[in-house]
């Protein structure tokens, strides 16, 4: 059997770009475990046809067999809150420093470019459906029977404000609009709907 084994090499990162230092590599077949170093590589015996098992607090889990390369670069996903984010830091599989800057430019990669707009209202015209815009304050389309103007509640990074003209499209990360259930934890105030604004 062990003129079937052969060295099998790689290197382990998440976000496609950060090396992942303990990450746990091992060999169905032959049982082995090794542990990658800082900079996210590892070396083993393997069999052909073998599946490596990889894994690490705080990231998704894989496995890939082994073919007739004899070098693998292994990715594994990370999915955000806070705990896979504190296992992935006190396992020592990442430093918090990386871990922010990843996740941080992840969530950039997916933030829409809101600049061509002229005003803040002329963003919400387009961009959110269920509204509508008149004199720069923003109503439910839906009318209340017992409000004919059904003003929404403004929401600006999760402060509640009277006024959302100082906000320029440049700087807006997210913008959207909640309605009846996702608006309830603002009470009274959320009646008509709330429109949520995040900056960058």
């Amino acid at each position: 059997m062990s003129q079937d084994k052969k060295s099998v090499t790689g290197i382990v990162t998440s976000f496609k770009k950060f090396p992942l230092n303990k990450v746990k590599i091992t060999s169905s077949k032959s049982g082995e475990v090794v542990y990658t170093d800082s900079e996210g590589k590892f070396s083993m015996q393997s069999f052909e046809k073998d599946a490596l098992n990889i894994s690490a607090e705080g990231f998704e889990n894989k496995k890939i067999k082994v073919g007739k390369e004899n070098t693998y670069v292994i990715d594994l996903p990370y999915k955000d809150n806070v705990t896979n984010f504190n296992d992935a830091i006190s396992n020592g599989h990442i430093s918090e420093y990386s871990l922010r800057q990843a996740i941080n430019s992840a969530k950039l990669k997916n933030v829409k470019d809101y600049s061509h707009y002229s005003s803040i209202y002329e963003l919400i015209s387009n961009e959110i459906y269920n509204v509508r815009v008149a004199n720069n304050v923003v109503y439910n389309k839906k009318v209340k029977s017992y409000d004919p103007n059904p003003k929404v509640l403004y929401v600006v990074d999760d402060k509640i404000v009277a006024d959302i003209s100082f906000v320029s499209p440049l700087y807006v990360k997210s913008v959207e609009f909640v309605d009846d259930v996702g608006a309830t934890i603002y009470g009274s105030m959320g009646g008509n709907g709330v429109l949520k604004i995040y900056l960058k």
